[in-house]
């Protein structure tokens, strides 16, 4: 097929002559022609872009529901009355009482053996007889449970994970418990997918192996809880750094340097302590500005937002002001576990009580008429709506539900009136508040 010819042009040479020779002619008259048109252009764009900068222009963000504390984050030292359990036996020192748990006057604490040898036998022993019982247990599993696998392999993850968390936090003391957890597990496991485990073998050897054991001769002596009290089994020399009997009298002074002391020097005979008093107590060096919700008796929550600690619940016990600068706030706890008993210096927060509210900036906080507000874009149209700040900081504020009016003296009429004025003058949950615009009122269109 021959090629497609294109449309011919034909150029008229004449016409060309006669362009070139008008712009030889008159090239100063074409290059005025031509600037001028040019900063017509640009005059022209420069009217534009102010005209565009003119038009209403508005930023919105959407409004949300946000609860934050009322509190303050300082440190606190922690006062219990304690006493050193001494040790007046020699050899290796083991703890039998839990840490952290309630023992009675005359309790067993620790066993001191005459050597490590000694010690080493009594702990396989203890752990042998745990293991007894565990798989005496286990034996008594049904192969017909109702469990089903995907259950057994998350008990097993969530073991495993146990397991980590203790070696990451260096929790060592709890490793045995952890392995002996997955153990179980993968046993039962095992009896659900039909396995044959030999107990009555395994258990055999476990009664022959603690028989042996038995039959050893450990050398060793009990050391016993001379009090009653939460048994704690290491110290860290702040035991006795203030006097107990007079904690709700001390001074800014000495709270501060509470918070800053050395610990004194522990005898070698100590192997534990006893915490003794029902009562303990929190010391706080504030400045007096942050002491104004802190009133004798008031209750408040303890946070510990670096501990691995549940909030505490505790009592103002006393607010000491001593100068112009610094009070004492001593806070009264009755709550004792093994991570309490066991903190001395943390970082906490007095969380006074909770707020909850829309969240908004500060930069779209107005006032009009002496009226605090916010202007808030509903399809195209500006409204003003009160608000009623109940939280702030630099950033932005929290708006609760405006206060309810007194319509007890109003007939039903006046009553629906006025709280469907109160429902309609107020921000709701997804409005679009706006935080940037010129020219806003109540009532005006964006296009």
């Amino acid at each position: 097929m021959p090629p497609k010819k294109g449309k011919r042009i034909n150029l008229n040479i004449d016409a060309v002559v006669k362009a070139r020779g008008f712009y030889a002619d008159n090239k100063t008259l074409v290059w005025r022609v031509a600037t001028i048109l040019v900063a017509l252009f640009f005059i022209f764009y420069i009217a534009f872009q102010f005209y565009i900068t003119g038009i209403d222009k508005v930023k919105t963000v959407t409004v949300t529901e946000q609860t934050v504390n009322n509190s303050i984050f300082t440190q606190g030292f922690f006062i219990r009355e304690e006493q050193y359990i001494e040790n007046s036996a020699t050899g290796t020192v083991v703890p039998v009482a839990e840490d952290g748990r309630k023992v009675s006057n005359g309790n067993t604490v620790a066993i001191a053996f005459g050597s490590d040898d000694d010690a080493a036998t009594y702990t396989r022993l203890k752990n042998l007889r745990s293991e007894l019982v565990s798989y005496g247990k286990l034996r008594a599993v049904s192969p017909s449970s109702a469990i089903d696998t995907k259950t057994m392999d998350s008990q097993i993850s969530a073991s495993i994970s146990e397991l980590m968390d203790g070696v990451l936090a260096g929790e060592l003391d709890t490793l045995n418990d952890s392995f002996t957890h997955i153990r179980d597990n993968i046993i039962k496991k095992q009896l659900l997918l039909g396995k044959e485990v030999k107990f009555d073998e395994i258990i055999t050897g476990l009664q022959k192996e603690i028989t042996r054991l038995e039959n050893e001769k450990i050398s060793y002596s009990e050391i016993v809880a001379d009090g009653s009290g939460y048994y704690i089994n290491n110290v860290d020399g702040y035991e006795d750094i203030y006097d107990y009997s007079h904690v709700k009298d001390i001074t800014a002074e000495n709270a501060i340097k509470l918070l800053s002391c050395d610990p004194k020097p522990v005898p070698g005979n100590i192997m534990g302590k006893l915490v003794t008093g029902f009562k303990w107590y929190i010391i706080c060096a504030l400045d007096i500005e942050q002491i104004s919700n802190l009133t004798v008796g008031r209750n408040i929550t303890v946070d510990f937002p670096y501990a691995a600690t549940n909030m505490l619940g505790a009592k103002v016990a006393a607010v000491n002001v001593s100068g112009a600068e610094k009070a004492a706030v001593v806070l009264e706890c009755t709550v004792m576990d093994e991570e309490l008993a066991n903190m001395r210096l943390e970082d906490i927060e007095l969380i006074f009580d909770t707020v909850k509210g829309f969240k908004i900036p500060s930069e779209a906080v107005r006032e009009e008429d002496g009226v605090k507000g916010v202007y808030i874009l509903r399809s195209s149209l500006v409204s003003f709506k009160k608000i009623n700040i109940v939280w702030a900081d630099e950033e932005y504020v929290l708006s609760a539900d405006p206060v309810q009016p007194d319509t007890s003296k109003m007939t039903d009429a006046e009553k629906e009136a006025a709280l469907a004025a109160l429902s309609k003058n107020q921000i709701r949950q997804y409005d679009q508040i706006i935080v940037k615009g010129k020219n806003l009122y109540d009532g005006k269109t964006i296009a």
